[in-house]
């Protein structure tokens, strides 16, 4: 086939995904595997062929992401059940005082949230941002709150592993995933503090009152936790050491790998230890440990809580997994190499296609993960025929993921889940969350850009 229609067999599969996903209330899920199969016809893959490229692409995928994505939100639910987002957020409350509770409420749920599905998090942290905000008098704006709490737990989710849009986006792109935690950070942290800083003159502009108590958004997510007495909660320090051990351990395996000679029985050592894999699940055999069984969990109290965490993954996982054979489709009808060399003809550098691309699927269907993992198999091909070297490779990855922050609005479940909770009427979370994801998304963008040079000497 001639190098347009592949691209326009490209567009038309993005978009009849789109329209699946939008118009018809399809799960991405189904709607990426109907997608896969189309376009494997329609570009002359023999029929008897289609199925094993099917399971081909979802296996390369899942080999990896679902370790990652499964064993993070197991680290979750731990750090969540045991107390850990109470602590990390009352303490900061009491460092700070209650004039900085928003730089309180948003450094923690940054800490909070990188091992954490954003959704959760966000409804984990909403009995303890009403409580903060319930315990002022006079005209209180609720969004003074929410607002940073919010934005600090969708930085990490878009950017930081072990979220699934990122890693997912990582493996399509061939990118290592301690490089991209590594090199992550920097923007996660500068659109963090944008993002705070935003939110103070946005809630000069926009208001909303704090929810009464006993309201339905309120109640529901104080119902659901579990009280637990203030004696038997884990420390700070200890908190902070499960969400950050796995970390430093990925990191630790990046670091020897870049700076150590191969055969050195350190890089060996932290690759097996630092692999992404191995490192959440010694940070999930801690936790169990230090924040349930010395808390006096039992085994079966401990067993639960750990099942607790898989029903939320697995929607995740298959979404991850479709869109690895959805990229592993595009690769082997030779879409994505026509993409890819459009793009390069395009003219335009390699981080503004993938901020675009992400930022515009995002905006047409609501989900950072699917936008990441759509975009991410489009742009792999110029990546690779760029031959970039595997820094910049996770840079490109990054900035996909920052992309798919841009433009949330009402298609957008998390757009939802906090409105509702937190009592913030349409018109005012698309004034307040719509404008500060979309420019938070920017500010990222640019500092991916700003990144580029420094990365690319490095290289």
């Amino acid at each position: 086939m001639s190098t347009t229609i592949l691209v326009l067999l490209g567009l038309a599969s993005v978009a009849v995904i789109l329209a699946l996903i939008i118009k018809g209330r399809t799960h991405p899920f189904i709607a990426l595997l109907l997608v896969s199969v189309g376009l494997a016809l329609a570009a002359g893959i023999p029929m008897e062929k289609v199925v094993p490229a099917l399971q081909q692409g979802m296996g390369k995928t899942l080999g990896s992401v679902a370790l990652i994505v499964t064993l993070g939100a197991m680290l979750g639910r731990i750090v969540e059940v045991s107390g850990g987002a109470d602590v990390l957020a009352n303490r900061l409350l009491k460092t700070f005082g209650p004039r900085r509770a928003p730089w309180a409420l948003g450094a923690a749920s940054f800490i909070f949230g990188i091992p954490v599905f954003v959704d959760v998090a966000t409804i984990v942290l909403v009995p303890i941002v009403l409580s903060v905000a319930r315990r002022l008098t006079g005209r209180v704006n609720m969004l003074v709150f929410a607002l940073p709490t919010v934005m600090a737990l969708l930085t990490v989710h878009v950017v930081l592993p072990p979220h699934p849009g990122i890693v997912g986006g990582s493996e399509l792109m061939g990118a290592d995933v301690g490089m991209v935690l590594l090199l992550g950070l920097i923007p996660a942290v500068i659109m963090w503090l944008f993002a705070q800083v935003m939110s103070g003159f946005i809630v000069r502009r926009v208001f909303s009152p704090v929810p009464v108590e006993g309201e339905e958004a309120a109640g529901a997510a104080t119902n659901a936790r579990e009280e637990i007495a203030e004696e038997n909660l884990p420390s700070m320090g200890l908190v902070l050491a499960m969400i950050l051990i796995p970390l430093l351990l990925i990191m630790g395996q990046t670091v020897t790998a870049l700076t150590l000679p191969a055969g050195s029985w350190v890089r060996n050592f932290f690759a097996l230890i630092g692999a992404s894999p191995a490192a959440l699940l010694i940070g999930v055999l801690l936790a169990i440990f230090f924040l349930g069984f010395r808390r006096g969990w039992s085994l079966k109290h401990a067993e639960d809580v750990v099942a607790s965490a898989l029903p939320a993954t697995a929607a995740v996982i298959l979404i991850t997994g479709a869109g690895g054979t959805f990229g592993f489709i595009l690769a082997e009808t030779g879409v994505a190499k026509a993409v890819a060399d459009v793009l390069s003809a395009s003219g335009l550098p390699i981080l503004v296609l993938a901020w675009l691309m992400a930022a515009l699927i995002r905006a047409a269907q609501g989900s950072a993960t699917v936008a990441t993992i759509t975009t991410a198999p489009l742009i792999a091909p110029l990546a690779a025929s760029m031959g970039l070297a595997p820094l910049q490779v996770a840079l490109v990855a990054i900035t996909i993921g920052i992309g798919s922050m841009a433009l949330s609005h009402v298609n957008d479940s998390l757009f939802w889940v906090w409105s509702r909770y937190f009592g913030v009427s349409t018109s005012a979370a698309l004034k307040s969350y719509t404008v500060t994801t979309t420019a938070t998304s920017v500010v990222g963008f640019f500092v991916a850009l700003a990144l580029w040079p420094l990365v690319s000497a490095l290289s």
